[in-house]
Protein backbone atom coordinates (compact mmCIF):
# COMPACT_ATOMS: atom_id res chain seq x y z
CA UNK A 1 0.00 0.00 0.00
CA UNK A 2 0.80 3.56 0.17
CA UNK A 3 1.36 6.24 2.95
CA UNK A 4 0.15 9.85 2.83
CA UNK A 5 2.99 10.69 1.51
CA UNK A 6 2.70 8.59 -1.66
CA UNK A 7 5.30 6.02 -0.62
CA UNK A 8 5.40 2.27 -0.87
CA UNK A 9 4.61 0.64 2.10
CA UNK A 10 5.74 -3.23 2.14
CA UNK A 11 5.25 -6.69 4.02
CA UNK A 12 8.76 -8.32 3.21
CA UNK A 13 7.97 -11.58 4.14
CA UNK A 14 11.63 -13.12 3.51
CA UNK A 15 13.07 -10.20 5.72
CA UNK A 16 9.98 -10.47 8.17
CA UNK A 17 9.19 -6.89 8.87
CA UNK A 18 7.42 -3.80 7.45
CA UNK A 19 9.13 -1.63 5.17
CA UNK A 20 9.37 1.38 3.24
CA UNK A 21 10.92 1.83 -0.44
CA UNK A 22 12.43 5.03 -1.29
CA UNK A 23 13.35 4.49 -5.17
CA UNK A 24 15.16 7.89 -6.00
CA UNK A 25 15.70 7.89 -10.01
CA UNK A 26 19.25 8.76 -9.17
CA UNK A 27 19.98 5.70 -7.11
CA UNK A 28 21.11 2.59 -8.84
CA UNK A 29 18.73 0.36 -6.57
CA UNK A 30 15.75 1.08 -3.74
CA UNK A 31 16.32 1.63 -0.25
CA UNK A 32 14.38 -0.35 2.37
CA UNK A 33 13.77 1.43 6.20
CA UNK A 34 11.97 -0.65 8.40
CA UNK A 35 9.02 0.90 9.88
CA UNK A 36 8.16 -2.75 12.10
CA UNK A 37 9.88 -5.62 12.76
CA UNK A 38 9.48 -7.59 16.52
CA UNK A 39 7.04 -7.20 19.04
CA UNK A 40 8.18 -7.85 22.35
CA UNK A 41 11.49 -8.89 21.29
CA UNK A 42 10.44 -11.87 19.06
CA UNK A 43 10.66 -11.63 14.98
CA UNK A 44 7.03 -11.74 12.74
CA UNK A 45 6.76 -14.41 11.06
CA UNK A 46 5.98 -13.04 7.50
CA UNK A 47 4.05 -10.20 7.76
CA UNK A 48 1.47 -10.73 4.43
CA UNK A 49 -1.32 -7.46 4.29
CA UNK A 50 -1.21 -3.91 5.24
CA UNK A 51 -3.74 -1.47 5.47
CA UNK A 52 -3.97 1.88 6.70
CA UNK A 53 -6.25 3.68 8.72
CA UNK A 54 -7.62 7.55 7.95
CA UNK A 55 -5.18 8.27 11.25
CA UNK A 56 -2.18 6.73 9.93
CA UNK A 57 -1.95 3.97 11.49
CA UNK A 58 -1.08 0.57 9.87
CA UNK A 59 -2.67 -2.85 10.29
CA UNK A 60 -1.32 -5.43 9.32
CA UNK A 61 -1.37 -9.52 9.43
CA UNK A 62 1.41 -12.00 10.03
CA UNK A 63 0.89 -16.00 9.19
CA UNK A 64 3.59 -18.47 8.67
CA UNK A 65 3.65 -18.22 5.13
CA UNK A 66 7.07 -16.38 4.69
CA UNK A 67 8.63 -19.22 6.52
CA UNK A 68 10.18 -22.38 4.98
CA UNK A 69 8.94 -24.95 7.36
CA UNK A 70 5.44 -22.51 7.97
CA UNK A 71 4.15 -23.62 11.74
CA UNK A 72 6.91 -25.91 12.20
CA UNK A 73 9.65 -23.57 11.21
CA UNK A 74 12.66 -23.31 13.66
CA UNK A 75 13.07 -19.57 13.16
CA UNK A 76 9.36 -19.02 14.27
CA UNK A 77 9.48 -16.61 17.71
CA UNK A 78 5.78 -16.06 17.96
CA UNK A 79 3.99 -18.91 19.46
CA UNK A 80 0.53 -17.58 17.34
CA UNK A 81 -0.72 -15.63 14.26
CA UNK A 82 -0.97 -11.89 14.93
CA UNK A 83 -3.23 -8.76 13.85
CA UNK A 84 -0.92 -5.59 14.69
CA UNK A 85 -0.65 -2.50 14.84
CA UNK A 86 2.10 0.21 13.95
CA UNK A 87 0.96 3.70 15.20
CA UNK A 88 2.38 6.87 13.77
CA UNK A 89 5.26 6.78 16.37
CA UNK A 90 6.48 3.52 15.54
CA UNK A 91 4.97 1.38 18.43
CA UNK A 92 3.37 -1.78 17.60
CA UNK A 93 0.39 -2.82 18.83
CA UNK A 94 -0.68 -6.82 19.15
CA UNK A 95 -4.82 -6.35 18.49
CA UNK A 96 -5.33 -10.59 18.42
CA UNK A 97 -3.69 -13.61 18.42
CA UNK A 98 -6.81 -15.76 18.05
CA UNK A 99 -7.09 -16.49 14.16
CA UNK A 100 -5.35 -19.30 12.98
CA UNK A 101 -4.03 -18.15 9.40
CA UNK A 102 -4.71 -14.03 9.52
CA UNK A 103 -4.05 -12.89 5.54
CA UNK A 104 -6.01 -10.34 3.82
CA UNK A 105 -7.00 -6.97 5.50
CA UNK A 106 -9.38 -4.05 4.42
CA UNK A 107 -11.35 -1.45 6.54
CA UNK A 108 -15.19 -0.53 5.45
CA UNK A 109 -15.30 3.11 5.14
CA UNK A 110 -15.41 4.79 8.27
CA UNK A 111 -12.53 2.90 9.42
CA UNK A 112 -14.86 1.03 12.49
CA UNK A 113 -14.85 -2.10 11.02
CA UNK A 114 -11.74 -4.20 10.38
CA UNK A 115 -11.93 -7.24 8.21
CA UNK A 116 -9.70 -10.18 8.19
CA UNK A 117 -9.46 -12.73 6.00
CA UNK A 118 -8.39 -16.18 7.66
CA UNK A 119 -6.87 -18.70 4.80
CA UNK A 120 -7.12 -21.88 6.91
CA UNK A 121 -8.39 -24.51 4.96
CA UNK A 122 -10.84 -25.90 7.62
CA UNK A 123 -11.72 -22.25 9.25
CA UNK A 124 -12.65 -20.22 5.66
CA UNK A 125 -13.68 -17.12 7.05
CA UNK A 126 -13.66 -13.76 6.71
CA UNK A 127 -13.85 -12.25 10.02
CA UNK A 128 -14.91 -8.73 11.32
CA UNK A 129 -13.93 -6.25 14.45
CA UNK A 130 -15.37 -3.20 15.67
CA UNK A 131 -11.56 -0.88 16.26
CA UNK A 132 -11.82 0.91 19.78
CA UNK A 133 -8.23 2.91 19.97
CA UNK A 134 -5.55 0.24 20.68
CA UNK A 135 -8.34 -3.00 20.58
CA UNK A 136 -10.52 -4.71 18.88
CA UNK A 137 -14.11 -5.48 20.01
CA UNK A 138 -16.93 -7.40 18.95
CA UNK A 139 -15.06 -10.30 16.97
CA UNK A 140 -17.72 -11.96 14.91
CA UNK A 141 -17.69 -13.48 11.56
CA UNK A 142 -18.27 -11.62 8.56
CA UNK A 143 -18.77 -14.90 6.23
CA UNK A 144 -17.85 -18.26 6.02
CA UNK A 145 -16.77 -20.74 3.96
CA UNK A 146 -16.77 -23.63 6.11
CA UNK A 147 -17.79 -26.50 4.00
CA UNK A 148 -16.64 -25.15 0.19
CA UNK A 149 -16.28 -27.16 -2.45
CA UNK A 150 -12.74 -28.10 -2.00
CA UNK A 151 -12.17 -28.78 -5.67
CA UNK A 152 -12.33 -24.81 -6.07
CA UNK A 153 -8.79 -23.48 -5.48
CA UNK A 154 -7.73 -20.48 -3.19
CA UNK A 155 -8.54 -20.05 0.18
CA UNK A 156 -9.70 -16.19 1.81
CA UNK A 157 -6.52 -14.16 1.16
CA UNK A 158 -5.85 -10.31 -0.40
CA UNK A 159 -8.86 -8.03 -0.60
CA UNK A 160 -10.59 -4.72 -1.27
CA UNK A 161 -13.46 -2.54 -0.42
CA UNK A 162 -15.43 -0.28 -2.59
CA UNK A 163 -16.67 3.17 -1.53
CA UNK A 164 -20.10 2.22 -0.80
CA UNK A 165 -19.03 -1.03 1.35
CA UNK A 166 -19.08 -3.52 -0.92
CA UNK A 167 -16.12 -6.39 -0.27
CA UNK A 168 -14.06 -8.00 -2.89
CA UNK A 169 -12.48 -11.24 -1.42
CA UNK A 170 -10.39 -13.59 -3.05
CA UNK A 171 -11.34 -17.09 -2.06
CA UNK A 172 -12.28 -20.95 -2.79
CA UNK A 173 -13.04 -20.69 -6.65
CA UNK A 174 -12.09 -17.02 -7.85
CA UNK A 175 -13.50 -13.28 -6.51
CA UNK A 176 -16.20 -13.46 -3.95
CA UNK A 177 -18.41 -10.26 -3.47
CA UNK A 178 -20.04 -9.07 -0.62
CA UNK A 179 -22.26 -6.03 0.76
CA UNK A 180 -21.23 -4.36 4.03
CA UNK A 181 -23.79 -6.23 5.88
CA UNK A 182 -21.81 -9.71 4.67
CA UNK A 183 -24.38 -10.88 2.34
CA UNK A 184 -22.90 -13.09 -0.59
CA UNK A 185 -23.81 -11.47 -3.69
CA UNK A 186 -22.00 -13.68 -5.92
CA UNK A 187 -18.21 -15.30 -7.19
CA UNK A 188 -16.19 -14.77 -9.92
CA UNK A 189 -15.33 -17.91 -11.14
CA UNK A 190 -11.31 -18.43 -11.93
CA UNK A 191 -9.18 -20.99 -13.00
CA UNK A 192 -6.79 -20.88 -10.93
CA UNK A 193 -6.24 -19.87 -7.19
CA UNK A 194 -6.97 -16.02 -6.98
CA UNK A 195 -4.46 -14.25 -4.33
CA UNK A 196 -5.02 -11.08 -4.52
CA UNK A 197 -6.66 -8.26 -5.97
CA UNK A 198 -6.93 -4.10 -6.71
CA UNK A 199 -10.11 -1.85 -7.61
CA UNK A 200 -9.10 0.91 -9.89
CA UNK A 201 -9.44 4.41 -8.93
CA UNK A 202 -12.86 4.89 -10.60
CA UNK A 203 -13.75 1.35 -9.28
CA UNK A 204 -14.87 0.17 -12.41
CA UNK A 205 -12.29 -1.90 -13.22
CA UNK A 206 -10.58 -4.82 -10.92
CA UNK A 207 -7.13 -6.24 -11.12
CA UNK A 208 -6.82 -10.05 -9.88
CA UNK A 209 -3.57 -12.02 -9.29
CA UNK A 210 -3.76 -15.80 -9.35
CA UNK A 211 -1.24 -18.67 -8.81
CA UNK A 212 -1.32 -22.28 -9.52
Amino acid sequence: TTDKNGNLILCQCGNRQIARMDAPLDKPAPKFTSLANSYNGKKFNSPNDLVYNSKGELFFTDPPYGLEKRMDDPKKEMPYQGVFKVKPNGEVILLTDTLTRPNGIAFLPGDKTLLVANSDPDKCIWYAFDTNNDSLTNPRIFYSAVGYDTTLKGHPDGMKVDKAGNLFATGPGGLWIFNKEGQFAGTLRLQNAASNCALYPDEKKCQITNYG
